[in-house]
């Protein structure tokens, strides 16, 4: 008996958006684990760790919104296509400055500045066009191949880029995520599909307030997005994991690369899991825990001297963090009109862009001041006691999100769905 594809995957131009990701998140992830052991190796400073996060988080805050209100305003086709390009230019300067050895902090902080500025103002344009690409019966199913896609190509790009890293240096792994920004560009292009409504916003702070007082009026997407953004604030060991591979575990640049690899590895076979879900009852339920679970594998990775221990406690993050992240994003999309998606895309990423950063920064000064297993552990305490608060939310709680599609369902299609091909 043939295997049939995944409903999402049955549609032409998502297929073509979900393969061009791919290839570019993992080249993302080359630059991701060359530039945080380029910089512990030139600084031997968690500080400067940190510092790689904050340069990731201030953009990512400050300008998410703004990225949300092009999303809804720009042809969100020529503004990615062109995002895309800005960030290959960062590629290109790391290439040369790593190929000649003139590579400095300095240097790295800038480069993940554009990389940071680029990501803030393209992600909810990201976001926002998989809505248009399936029909809302398919949603679920591409919300979940995405995450999987998203963290199968970071745990395949760590461990090459680990490996890559050790035997041939950060250069290479530079030029490796220069190549990756192509075929993104290419797939753009060629998607049939309309990426937005007829209805466009107007560039103003009126647009980008509607953005924020839809959130207000939504208790589960507000709710949610705030356990998204303290989960990976006191969660995020990621800036962490340099020391972890170098001076607690032992071992060396490979085995960094597979201690990035393990959370995408969980997220992977969780994503895949789901991705042929069309109905999801007490989704509420599940979204606390998986989040707890996310936070209990973060304080056992804390304590942690053995290596493959380490390593499964990190997929287990990835596991948690999956089962909550589809959730997530597949109730905050449903929920929200498609005129309003890019800018309530954009508030979600200061939330799940800006937490991941902060939270790296966050870590790595408490690492500073009381070692990195300290650092961890607290963070991992935190989740927990965040995922008992947001518990006491009736809303959260109650939520069903197979109930909400069908009442959305039952509403009439804005747009016509995708033709299957």
């Amino acid at each position: 008996m043939a295997l049939s594809l995944p409903p999402a995957l049955q549609h032409r131009d998502f297929r073509s958006f979900f393969y061009g990701s791919i290839v570019t998140t993992a080249g993302s992830q080359f630059t991701t684990v060359a530039m945080a052991w380029q910089m512990y190796d030139l600084t031997n400073s968690a500080a400067y760790l940190a510092l790689l996060g904050l340069t990731r988080a201030a953009p990512q805050m400050g300008l998410a919104l703004l990225g949300g209100v092009f999303a809804d305003s720009l042809d969100r086709r020529r503004f990615m296509i062109a995002m895309q390009l800005m960030q290959a230019v960062a590629s290109v300067l790391l290439t040369a400055l790593a190929f000649t050895g003139a590579m400095t902090p300095l240097a790295l902080i800038i480069a993940n500045l554009v990389f940071a500025v680029g990501g803030a103002l393209e992600t909810p344009s990201r976001q926002a066009v998989v809505a248009n690409l399936v029909p809302r019966v398919d949603f679920t199913s591409a919300v979940a191949l995405n995450n999987a896609g998203r963290n199968a190509a970071p745990s395949v790009g760590s461990s090459l880029a680990g490996g890559l890293l050790a035997f041939a240096g950060p250069g290479w792994c530079y030029l490796v995520d220069l190549v990756s920004w192509f075929p993104m560009v290419g797939v753009l292009a060629a998607i049939r599909s309309s990426m937005q409504g007829e209805r466009r916003s107007s560039i103003s702070l009126g647009a980008v307030g509607e953005g924020i007082s839809f959130v207000r009026s939504q208790p589960v997407v507000l709710s949610f997005m705030v356990l998204d953004f303290g989960a990976t604030f006191f969660g995020t060991a990621q800036s962490l994991l340099p020391i972890y591979a170098k001076d607690i575990l032992g071992v060396g640049p490979a085995g960094l690369g597979l201690l990035f690899a393990a959370p995408s590895v969980g997220q992977v076979v969780t994503g895949f899991a789901m991705a042929s879900t069309r109905r999801i009852r007490r989704a509420g339920r599940w979204v606390l825990i998986g989040v707890a679970m996310y936070g209990a594998c973060i304080c056992a990775f804390a304590v942690s001297h053995v290596f493959w221990f380490s390593l499964v406690m990190l997929a287990g993050t990835g596991i948690g963090n999956g089962i909550s992240a589809v959730l997530r994003s597949t109730s905050n999309n449903l929920l929200t009109p498609d005129d309003l998606r890019g800018r309530v895309a954009a508030v979600n990423s200061v939330f799940t862009g800006g937490g991941p950063q902060l939270g790296q920064f966050e870590a790595g000064i408490v690492a500073q001041f009381f070692g990195a297993t300290v650092s961890a552990l607290s963070g991992g305490v935190g989740v927990l006691v965040l995922v008992a608060a947001i518990a006491l939310v009736p809303a959260v709680r109650r939520f069903d999100l197979t109930a909400a599609i069908e009442a959305i369902e039952r509403a009439p299609e804005p747009d016509a769905a995708p033709p299957r091909t």
